[in-house]
């Protein structure tokens, strides 16, 4: 399959599963979905203990402005996609999952597997924190 589809078609499954945990404004899903999708800043999901940590090694290593510039547009196309199927809702800047027979398990990927147990992962550690928090923590260079 061609990586460029396969990246969009990754991203859709990956907003709908932080979808089914909680609704979520854009800023903290594309943000959350870069962090999950990227091998390398998975890789530091898994070493971390809490945000500090995570925080920590992703500002020390400078990687999340670039890497959310790389992926911005197969975020932008994936969720153009799902809200064209009728699968999300966006309003107010919040999306939210409205079509809930979305395929989310059992999809034969051992890359999506890996980023379903690290959204668990990721959604617990940033539970109690904002956008803005988020992404001054992180270091984001807008």
């Amino acid at each position: 399959m061609n990586r460029v589809y396969n990246n969009e078609a990754i991203i859709m499954a990956c907003i709908v599963h932080l979808l089914r945990r909680r609704n979520m404004d854009m800023p903290i899903s594309y943000i959350m979905v870069t962090l999950l999708i990227d091998n390398q800043l998975g890789a530091i999901i898994r070493k971390s203990q809490n945000f500090e940590d995570l925080s920590d090694l992703i500002s020390n290593q400078g990687l999340i402005s670039r890497k959310l510039a790389s992926f911005g547009p197969y975020f932008i196309n994936a969720m153009v996609i799902l809200k064209q199927s009728k699968v999300i809702d966006i309003s107010d800047d919040v999306v939210q999952l409205i079509d809930y027979s979305f395929p989310d398990e059992n999809l034969r990927s051992k890359r999506l597997d890996r980023i379903i147990k690290d959204a668990h992962v990721l959604l617990d550690m940033c539970s109690n924190l904002s956008s803005k928090e988020i992404y001054n923590k992180l270091n984001v260079q807008l």
